[in-house]
């Protein structure tokens, strides 16, 4: 669950904006300022099968079937959503149009079998429309520390708004209770059939725990340091665009109840006066840093 940046706009209705800055986290109770994720393979496709060497040497893609809702007829709709195994398939079919695109990779014993790119594949049911991520082709990726990795999406595959978007993954070892996670994200909107589309994109990975603190970027208007004249039109005046970096919690915290603020001390922030208390475990500020634009 993600904790939002705090705004608290005073009184006066002339441009002034306050922006609580995040700048700690909390975690079951402590303080939590380590940084990000751990994608561990599941034990089936960690195991080594000593009858069947070959599978070292492979990274493919393999079918799974999915079920994605019911249809008109009230038939159970699946889809081949894919998934990558260090497993050597029986029958091969390469890309014919692209000799780049081999079905099959060959992998050292040491290195990881991951998916590269994914296909969004929207599925009419009876619910409503569902868009489901089908993996395309795999790779084997060398185990390094905690790195950003490219990962493609190809959104509206076979229309006029085919588009590719690199949305990213992060991958690699980290330390002891330290997982390999986004630590920076970005937007980006494309063009779709229905007008622009958001995405959201990994910029940069790091080493974190299960509650850490992530950037996100706000958009002030800094009026500040504009001075306005007699006889100004108020429409000419041009404030400083400013992009700070608020921060968001992200993660859970087993074991311990999360803390909405609805109410903050203007003078000590870091003081909630009102609150909600849930049993959602979600990871909470608990440090922040104000700043103020006018």
């Amino acid at each position: 669950m993600v904790c939002p940046s705090v705004h608290h706009p005073e009184a006066d209705p002339v441009h002034q904006t306050r922006l609580i800055k995040i700048r700690r986290c909390q975690r079951a109770g402590r303080l939590s300022t380590d940084y990000t994720f751990s994608e561990k393979e599941s034990e089936s496709e960690g195991k080594v099968h000593s009858e069947e060497p070959r599978q070292h040497s492979c990274c493919a893609r393999h079918e799974k079937m999915i079920d994605v809702g019911y249809g008109m007829s009230g038939e159970v709709i699946q889809i081949d959503a894919g998934h990558c195994r260090k497993l050597c398939p029986r029958h091969v079919s390469d890309d014919p149009g692209d000799a780049s695109r081999p079905a099959v990779q060959k992998c050292s014993s040491d290195s990881r079998c991951r998916a590269k790119a994914a296909k969004l594949e929207r599925v009419s049911t009876l619910q409503g429309v569902r868009v489901i991520e089908a993996i395309d082709a795999c790779e084997c990726s060398p185990e390094t520390s905690c790195k950003r990795e490219s990962y493609v999406h190809f959104v509206h595959s076979g229309t006029p708004h085919q588009t590719v978007v690199d949305t990213g993954v992060c991958i690699g070892h980290c330390g002891k209770d330290l997982g390999c996670k986004p630590v920076r994200n970005n937007t980006i909107s494309i063009k779709g059939p229905n007008g622009d589309e958001i995405y959201q994109v990994v910029e940069k990975c790091g080493c974190a725990g299960n509650c850490h603190r992530m950037d996100h970027m706000e958009t002030v208007l800094d009026y500040s340091e504009v001075t306005i004249k007699e006889g100004t039109n108020t429409t000419d005046v041009r404030p400083v665009i400013r992009q700070i970096n608020v921060g968001q919690c992200i993660g859970t915290c087993p074991g311990n109840e999360t803390e909405t603020c609805l109410l903050r001390d203007k003078k000590e922030p870091y003081r909630c006066l009102a609150g909600l208390y849930s049993k959602q475990y979600s990871c909470t500020p608990t440090t922040f840093k104000v700043h103020e634009y006018r």
